[in-house]
């Protein structure tokens, strides 16, 4: 009888370890998952404030040559930056009057511009942001 538990005891242990495999194979997955959407979400935010930035230094301005200034003197302060510095993020405005739109994109499958891999999952490879207004 003593025998027959013993053998229990060493066949669950090792039903034990093969959940685990399984079951720690899935979270790790999920985690790097999680981690490597969020470092999407991060970009599109840092993007999107970059852009706003922009757009406000434009509109700011009093004439065409003011928000010509404003702008490449905004564009290299945002080119200085740590998370656009390596060349993975074009902005491009449209002409500083009437309606202006100024556009980031942020290319993801360039060399160096994503941190996290993708693990075979659904990931963009592009994030865009939009800023449209109107100046005199």
């Amino acid at each position: 009888m003593r025998n027959w538990f013993r053998n229990m005891a060493a066949a669950e242990r090792g039903v034990a370890m093969i959940e685990f495999a399984f079951a720690s194979t899935i979270m790790v997955v999920l985690v790097l998952g999680i981690l490597a959407y969020g470092e999407i979400l991060a970009r599109y935010v840092q993007l999107k404030y970059a852009v706003g930035e922009l757009s406000r230094q434009v509109a700011m301005g009093d004439d065409l040559s003011d928000r010509q200034q404003r702008y490449a003197l905004a564009i290299t302060q945002v080119n200085a930056a740590d998370e656009f510095g390596n060349g993975c993020v074009t902005f491009t405005p449209s002409p500083f009057q009437g309606e202006v739109t100024i556009t980031g994109t942020y290319n993801l499958d360039a060399a160096g511009c994503r941190t996290m891999p993708s693990l075979m999952l659904p990931m963009p490879t592009v994030l865009t942001a939009t800023n449209i207004f109107t100046v005199p």
